[in-house]
């Protein structure tokens, strides 16, 4: 108590001085020609009067000062005194600009006030840091004043200089926090007011409300009718227009137009058309989009986009999701985007992710940087694939697993023009895919003795042993005749072996298979339902 006492007399003594010095340059008309400030107490049950502490500071500041409360454009003080005897005055530019400072206060009514009006006029005008710089220095005993050894005022002495030096680090400690205007840091976030049970307000148009300084207020609940403007929220808020959280809501608030809330979201948050929040535990719903800049864990839904920074859990929209890092499930209507990406992302038209892993599939393009897991769609894109891409056309810098589809193309693939002739029909081309352990292959045929022409789809296993390879299939072809194509049909199963040498860039193979016959129309020649089928060639490249 000695040392806080100690710390509180040198604080005081060290504002008068500067508050002296500074007075004698403040010209003698500066309290006539300045403006009144709008000065705003909350001394709740401390034994501090208003009035005198508003003569204090028109003393101090040499300019009119009135209380009420401040208007956004105007520039305006207020205090707010705490049950631990402290009180934390903040001064507002009238560009926003807000510097807050928190202190002990003696519990005399005079002194209290003389130690708010000396801050206020220190804050005022942006002193605080030097102040603190100064006072650090005069705290520090001389060299000289140490006492000689045997001294019988040792004890007393040594707890002298004792206090000073345990003063000391706590205003460089303060003053780390009160940096210089020239490297000015954002001031510590103004302590909120425990507003006394039922704290339930009413707005109509903030400030206009029930009660005064509702953007400092904690409050169980409340209810507005065009703009709220509330610390926090312990408990529930809704207004008709807008609501706008300073800080945490811890329950549910929800505004038809927008709804805003400064700090992290605990429990359910709504809006017909905008959400916008920091942080989320929750579930945030809108009608048109829901806006996050901070981590969330939840589920968010939104009618148009969900524009999210971090986030683990449920993101869907009608038509766009996006988020910078997400781990979850996230669904969009047509396009969904993240960054780095863990779990499931779905989309009518477009995904696009970073570094994925999991399941990604879209009704047309997927895009993902390195993946691990599974591409199912049209178009599928990677990078480093550790996994299976499944789809029509697939494009990979890399394959670790395999590609499946019409057309797949990796750096570590190989595309083949194939020639070849079967038993079947003689004279055959194609175009051979191989990523890996897998092949597919598209191709045409065309018989000139019946007049007949197919086309073929197979898919198969590329097993290399050396410069030899094995490759057993399945293909798929129709053949018809080239004089009545859409009358004459005929459909084959095709169940090849084949087997070649690489001798690149050719690669010779030859095969056998079972040629079965799936369908057979009416007017097609007649043909048998299983045959044998021989089949030579050759691939290129």
């Amino acid at each position: 108590m000695r040392v806080h006492s100690l710390a509180t007399c040198l604080v005081f003594a060290s504002l008068s001085l500067a508050a002296g010095a500074h007075a004698q340059t403040v010209p003698t008309g500066a309290a006539a020609t300045s403006p009144a400030l709008l000065l705003t107490l909350v001394l709740g049950k401390s034994k501090l009067d208003a009035e005198a502490v508003r003569k204090a500071v028109e003393l101090e500041l040499k300019r009119p000062v009135v209380l009420g409360t401040a208007a956004a454009d105007a520039a305006s003080l207020s205090v707010v005194a705490h049950a631990n005897h402290t009180v934390t005055v903040s001064y507002r530019t009238s560009t926003g600009v807000t510097r807050s400072r928190s202190i002990g206060i003696p519990e005399d009514r005079a002194r209290g006030a003389e130690v708010i009006a000396l801050l206020s006029g220190n804050l005022s005008r942006d002193e605080a840091a030097e102040l603190l710089a100064d006072l650090a220095a005069k705290a520090a005993p001389p060299a000289e004043a140490a006492p000689a050894a045997g001294d019988p005022t040792e004890p007393a002495a040594q707890e002298s200089a004792a206090k000073p030096d345990t003063l000391r680090a706590q205003i460089e400690a303060d003053n780390r926090q009160l940096p210089s205007p020239a490297h000015a840091q954002p001031s510590t976030p103004t302590p909120l007011i425990e507003t006394e049970s039922p704290a339930i307000n009413l707005t109509l148009v903030a400030p206009v409300a029930l009660y005064p300084l509702s953007e400092r207020r904690i409050f169980a609940g409340e209810l507005g009718l065009g703009y709220s403007h509330v610390g926090e929220l312990h408990g529930a808020g809704l207004n008709l227009f807008v609501l706008r959280t300073e800080r945490d809501v811890r329950g549910a608030s929800f505004a038809t137009f927008y709804n805003d809330t400064g700090g992290t979201l605990t429990g359910t948050a709504g809006s017909a058309l905008v959400n916008r929040r920091q942080r989320l535990r929750g579930f945030e719903f809108s009608g048109l989009l829901n806006l996050g800049s901070a981590d969330a864990v939840g589920i968010a839904a939104a009618g148009v986009a969900n524009l999210e920074h971090d986030f683990d859990g449920f993101q869907a929209a009608g038509l766009v999701t996006w988020a910078d890092r997400f781990r979850g499930f996230q669904a969009a209507g047509a396009f969904s985007r993240a960054g780095a990406f863990t779990g499931i992302q779905a989309a009518g038209v477009l995904n696009r992710a970073g570094a994925f892993t999991g399941l990604q599939a879209a009704g047309a393009v997927n895009i993902a940087g390195a993946m691990s897991g599974l591409q199912l769609g049209v178009v599928n894109v990677a990078g480093d694939v550790h996994g299976l891409q499944l789809g029509v056309v697939n494009v990979a810098k890399h394959v670790d697993g395999a590609s499946v589809g019409l057309v797949s193309v990796a750096d570590n693939g190989r595309v083949q023009p194939v020639l070849w002739a079967s038993s079947s029909l003689p004279l055959n081309a194609a175009a051979k895919f191989t990523v890996g352990p897998l092949y597919t292959q598209a191709g045409l045929g065309f018989g000139p003795g019946h007049q007949t022409c197919s086309y073929e789809l197979g898919l198969g296993a590329h097993v290399t042993i050396g410069r030899l390879f094995l490759e057993p299939g399945v293909h798929y072809s129709e053949i018809r005749s080239t004089e009545h194509s859409f009358d004459e049909l005929l459909e084959y199963g095709h169940y090849r072996v084949a087997a070649g040498l690489d001798l690149n860039p050719v690669s010779p193979f030859a095969g056998v298979g079972i040629l079965q016959r799936f369908a057979h129309s009416a007017e097609a020649p007649p043909s048998k339902p299983a045959m044998l089928e021989v089949f030579a060639g050759t691939a290129f490249f």
